[in-house]
């Protein structure tokens, strides 16, 4: 049986704790690096249930999520003027912004995400089922087709 995971102390819910956390994956960091960068940051497992088990985190954290899409946005725009000054190989530059792009979208896909629209309303603008009769000789011609 191995040893338990060491709880580095944290454990204990403290928002003062949530908030740098949250800080840290705003400016770009991912929840388990931020996790990883002081002693007294929980494990993610703690980290989980504190998100599940209480909705100020839970919004503090999706918030954060949402700024950092932000902070994806940016590194497109380093990325491309990298790619403008020469700096960095087109096709690299492409892998980057694509992968990117897609990060963007997961994070908050509301503003980064591609639009879909379904209009299933008939051009009379309702939702009725159009009905149409036909003759046993169209149904027929229709088959043939």
């Amino acid at each position: 049986m191995p040893a338990p995971p060491n709880n580095k102390n944290a454990s204990k819910f403290d928002m003062k704790i949530v908030i740098e956390i949250c800080n840290l994956v705003r400016s770009g960091m991912s929840i388990k690096k931020a996790l990883s960068t002081k002693k007294e940051y929980p494990e993610f497992p703690t980290w989980c249930r504190w998100k599940r088990d209480n909705e100020i985190v839970y919004n503090q954290y999706i918030n954060a999520i949402q700024d950092k899409s932000d902070m994806v946005d940016s590194e497109i725009d380093e990325t491309l003027e990298d790619v403008k000054d020469g700096t960095l190989d087109p096709r690299a530059g492409n892998v980057i912004v694509q992968t990117l792009k897609w990060k963007a979208a997961k994070y908050y896909p509301k503003m980064f995400g591609d639009a879909v629209k379904h209009d299933l309303t008939n051009s009379d603008g309702t939702l009725k089922p159009i009905i149409t009769t036909l003759t046993d000789a169209q149904l027929k011609e229709l088959l043939k087709k």
